[in-house]
């Protein structure tokens, strides 16, 4: 059950709790100057915050990949604390790290420290029937989110524009990779497939979740679209809404256009145990 949020939401702004409209940021910032940071979106159910300590090893690596120093050795608690602050049961974390203020061009010159900003969201709205398709856009080669997204921006406003939840984005030699917001999964013959670690895909915590359950018989690798229009079963995992089952994709080349429907029969065997590994049920 979501919980309607207060009049006045606060957020984190490095160590002060703000409201939400007084949280400004320097027109200097790099994190808008540049794209120069990363971010993170974690899931709450109940006041828990679903898989912390993925999330928090992935902005580990984040901040290793970009060279920055930021302090995030309160930042659990400082979710909790603003969890509470907002009092919500339910809904998302965003934790959005700049590199600060001063630049040379694009070289920093680190004159103040990073900026760490913390804020709640409500759970997005998924439709009924989710449709992918397949973009011409590549994604990005970073393992983390980073602030610098344009490549997904690109990918959803292209499904947006064909009426479509979501793109599947491809590298640039055709192997699948992930979809906009989500790591992409498929079965075949009860074998569950997903694009390996060395593609261009972000790291998702809900994919190394899955990866990581015994009971599941999961292959990783390189793969073309073929695989995915060979499929019986196709989802996506993302720490927003977990689990998604896709009802159809949409394949598209030079010479035709065609849809597949997917069943929906083994994911949802797949989505009762990844509850029971976080303790949902």
């Amino acid at each position: 059950m979501k919980t309607k949020q207060n009049n006045k939401k606060f957020i984190y702004k490095n160590d002060q709790i703000l409201n939400h409209e007084d949280a400004l940021i320097s027109i200097d910032e790099r994190g808008f100057l540049f794209g120069d940071g990363l971010f993170e979106t974690c899931r709450f159910l109940n006041q828990k915050i679903i898989n912390f300590e993925a999330h928090l090893a992935r902005i580990k690596i984040g901040l290793l990949s970009l060279k920055l120093n930021a302090n995030i050795q309160n930042i659990e608690s400082k979710c909790y604390n603003l969890i509470t602050k907002n009092n919500l049961q339910d809904g998302i974390i965003r934790i959005s790290i700049s590199r600060g203020i001063g630049s040379k061009g694009y070289l920093p010159t680190n004159e103040t420290p990073n900026l760490i900003i913390i804020q709640t969201k409500e759970l997005p709205t998924t439709p009924k029937k989710i449709n992918l398709m397949v973009c011409e856009i590549n994604p990005p080669p970073f393992k983390f989110k980073s602030a610098n997204s344009l490549q997904y921006v690109l990918a959803k406003i292209s499904a947006q524009e064909n009426n479509f939840f979501d793109s599947i984005m491809l590298d640039k030699k055709g192997y699948i990779c992930e979809t906009s917001s989500a790591n992409i999964f498929w079965i075949k013959d009860k074998i569950i497939y997903t694009p390996s670690d060395d593609c261009e895909i972000v790291l998702g915590t809900i994919r190394s979740a899955l990866i990581e359950l015994k009971s599941l018989q999961i292959k990783c690798g390189k793969f073309k679209i073929s695989d995915l229009e060979n499929a019986d079963e196709v989802f996506i995992t993302n720490s927003s809404s977990l689990i998604i089952p896709i009802d159809k994709i949409a394949f598209r080349d030079k010479k035709s256009s065609h849809n597949i429907n997917y069943k929906k029969i083994l994911v949802k065997k797949v989505i009762k145990l990844l509850k029971i590994r976080f303790g949902l049920i």
